[in-house]
């Protein structure tokens, strides 16, 4: 007579830390792949701002499924060459996105920030941005003005 285990398979603590490193693992292993392609291509404005920090535009050329897209940043000055300043800001946040090509977009300081007018369309916006150094810590007041390139039937 053969003996009769029993094969009940239990998820323990054990198993779910071991699986949940696995997952980890992986995903920080082949990560890169699933950004492909996410990161702008060239720098195509560089712009001082009043308060001493300075506006970057960069170009991001998609693939064929995608637009082409503008995304603005401010930021302290980035020491470097293009390509380094590229490396920081695709690290960072941008806030406005468009599609707007960049003879469509007309920048003006403000008062308090900044004024940009743009003919196509917004991906993402924020109206406050804010760059840190040290303690101190300066605001920027985004007005945004938007001119439609459609005209409706």
């Amino acid at each position: 007579m053969q003996n009769q285990e029993v094969t009940d398979f239990r998820l323990t603590y054990k198993h779910s830390f071991w699986a949940l490193i696995i997952i980890l693992i992986a995903r920080f292993s082949i990560g890169e792949l699933f950004e492909f392609g996410s990161e702008a291509d060239e720098i195509v404005l560089k712009r001082p701002l009043p308060q001493g920090d300075w506006l970057y535009i960069t170009h991001y050329g998609a693939m064929a499924t995608d637009m082409d897209t503008l995304r603005f940043y401010i930021s302290k000055p980035i020491e470097g060459d293009d390509a380094g300043v590229l490396s920081t800001l695709n690290k960072a946040s941008e806030f406005l996105v468009t599609d707007s090509a960049l003879e469509n977009v007309h920048i003006r300081d403000t008062a308090n920030g900044l004024g940009i007018t743009v003919k196509g369309a917004i991906y993402r916006y924020s109206s406050k941005e804010y760059v840190t150094e040290g303690d101190q810590l300066r605001a920027y007041r985004i007005t945004l003005t938007q001119l439609d390139d459609h005209s409706r039937n």
